[in-house]
């Protein structure tokens, strides 16, 4: 499991990114028309870790409360965004469906950022209990 968390999701991640960019830098070199959408969202996303990084600065006394504060700020930022660069239309449908894609993933990204600190956490948590074990028997 800690492979698929910590090498395999961001092997895909990153090997997808960098396929789209590729592919965009070719089409612009070669004429090719090209959407404004991929930079647009890559722009948004770089904006979004921005965000994130000043968010980090703040004193959270509980993981819930910088989820909801983060979820929150992300949001408000983002349906501004969306309407500008037309991903999501003014009309409630429209405006409704965003807002379940916006939830969808940032829970789905919560947990697996959250899944992969627990992870690590064990894996630290067995180290250290490892350790102690053998710091017990030397004595």
């Amino acid at each position: 499991m800690k492979q698929f968390f910590f090498a395999r999701i961001p092997s895909i991640c990153i090997c997808f990114t960098g396929i789209m960019l590729s592919s965009l830098v070719i089409n612009l070199l070669s004429g090719w028309p090209v959407s404004p959408f991929p930079f647009q969202v890559l722009g948004w996303i770089v904006a979004c870790q921005g965000i994130d990084w000043l968010l980090s600065f703040l004193d959270f006394k509980h993981w819930l409360h910088y989820c909801v504060v983060e979820g929150a700020v992300l949001y408000a930022v983002s349906l501004p965004v969306a309407l500008l660069f037309r991903w999501a239309s003014c009309t409630f449908p429209s405006i409704a469906a965003y807002s379940l894609i916006f939830l969808a993933a940032y829970f789905f990204l919560t947990w697996y950022f959250r899944r992969r600190q627990q992870l690590l956490a064990q894996e630290l948590n067995q180290l250290l209990q490892e350790q102690q074990k053998d710091s017990g028997m030397e004595s």
